[in-house]
């Protein structure tokens, strides 16, 4: 039976989002992990021929990557290991040769314990190591280097295969399906080196994303010249494939939800913390993983407030679905709000009415901007707003700094291209005006225009 708040909460979702998204928890998590995971099983996810198209405008003869972020990019499987211990732990690789296999490098256990499961669809030679710490040693009393011998594979015995259940007779199958057609190296170091001179990269220009990855290839004496990739692996992440053009809008949407269900729960009384523990729960129910919600333009951990009747204050509300970013600003009002913040959602509201029907492939970061004030200031109001575009998708800031590589991250004035996901924030920079507020949803840059990628609720949360 549901007790009086929690019926007001449902009340509420259901005036805002409507009937399917205010009881859509369930139904969104259940899309999450049924839609999601057969998107993240065909290999990679960003699109092909835009990373060939960029490789060669950057001049790059292949891509390495290592971090969690990029990998999962080039497989659909995050790393958790190289999150856990924060250092690289598996490497991908794509040549520019469309003739030459991608290729993934990882150990092998860690296949066969992680990877095996998720019957991942990869067009990529997989080379198993089996050791960390296989690498050129000296014997004992001995000035030159020896290799060890390569460890034998690893993997849980059967102590009954009449009891053995399916997932793991699975997994070893997968396992032994990559070691038949590939011997496995003794450590990472010898699995890299081996397959870029199976790619025949060794004299190539490539791009990396750590320098654990040249120091790799430079051991080996080896010719290839490595140059930070960070920008060419931006650009390519700034234009979404369709099948990531697919997760984000199930991360989207359970994040606007997730953030509206926190919102229309609040009373009087209540506190920040528990707002923000709120927003995380609804987004662990829905699927998503939480990183952050801003309140009243507060971002600190450790500051905390009470919010009463006549409170009028921003939300941006960020997380994750499969790793793709949602990302949603509202301004809430407990109780009737005072003029001056009714004021500033208004104009805001007017701003973004006004950009989001100019949004399209060709405009600038800069138009839009000056889009969003200019309406704003004809429409009467007085007040500044921070129209300010950015690409989402795997980072809440997903594109390209000004400098290209490795440069200091400098915002730069890109042009709209067909297939981006782009945010605009709208927060107004004032103080003195009774609270804060701020707008802000997802949009997806279509072939002439552009189009929501969640449900788009009203400007204001009033509960």
């Amino acid at each position: 039976m549901l007790d009086r708040r929690q019926f007001l909460t449902t009340a509420g979702l259901t005036a805002i989002l409507g009937p399917s998204l205010a009881h859509g928890n369930d139904e969104s998590s259940n899309a999450l992990k049924g839609h999601g995971g057969p998107v993240l099983q065909q290999g990679h996810l960003f699109d092909l021929a835009r990373a060939y198209q960029v490789m060669d405008e950057e001049n790059l003869d292949a891509l390495i990557v290592t971090r969690p972020i990029n990998f999962y990019h080039f497989t659909g499987y995050l790393d958790h290991l190289a999150v856990r211990m924060d250092t690289p732990c598996s490497f991908a690789i794509l040549s520019r040769d469309e003739d030459l296999p991608s290729c993934v490098i990882m150990n092998q256990f860690i296949y066969y314990y992680s990877v095996a499961d998720s019957n991942f669809q990869w067009d990529s030679t997989v080379n198993l190591f089996t050791g960390w710490g296989d690498k050129l040693t000296s014997e004992p009393g001995k000035k030159e280097s020896v290799e060890r011998d390569v460890m034998p594979p690893f993997f849980f015995s059967s102590k009954d295969p009449k009891l053995d259940r399916k997932f793991e007779k699975d997994r070893l199958k997968a396992l032994n399906n990559i070691l038949d057609n590939n011997t496995p190296s003794g450590s990472a170091q010898s699995a890299l080196v081996k397959a870029v001179k199976n790619l025949k990269l060794d004299k190539a220009i490539i791009g990396i994303d750590d320098p654990v990855i040249e120091r790799i290839i430079k051991s080996a004496n080896l010719s290839a010249r490595m140059i930070d990739g960070d920008y060419a692996l931006r650009r390519i992440r700034m234009i979404k494939s369709p099948r990531e053009i697919e997760l984000m809008r199930l991360a989207a949407t359970v994040n606007a939800e997730a953030a509206v269900a926190a919102a229309v729960s609040l009373r009087s009384g209540a506190t920040l913390h528990e707002l923000r523990a709120s927003f995380f729960s609804h987004c662990g129910l829905r699927g998503n993983t939480p990183l952050f919600m801003q309140i009243d333009t507060i971002m600190s951990e450790t500051y905390n407030t009470e919010f009463k009747d006549g409170s009028g204050f921003a939300i941006d509300a960020v997380s994750q679905g499969f790793h793709y970013t949602g990302d949603f600003g509202r301004t809430v009002f407990i109780g009737e709000p005072v003029k001056t913040m009714r004021r500033a959602t208004d104009a805001i509201a007017v701003g973004w009415d006004a950009v989001r029907q100019k949004l399209k492939p060709g405009i600038r970061y800069s138009e839009i901007k000056e889009i969003g004030r200019r309406a704003i200031k004809d429409a009467g109001y007085d007040l500044s707003v921070a129209v300010t575009p950015h690409s989402v998708g795997l980072c809440h800031t997903d594109e390209p700094g000004r400098d290209g590589s490795g440069a200091y991250w400098q915002k730069d004035d890109l042009v709209l291209q067909e297939n981006m996901i782009i945010s605009v924030d709208m927060p107004v920079l004032h103080t003195g005006i009774g609270g804060s507020a701020h707008l802000e949803d997802l949009t997806l840059i279509t072939k002439d225009g552009s189009e929501p990628i969640h449900p788009v609720t009203d400007s204001i949360i009033i509960v």
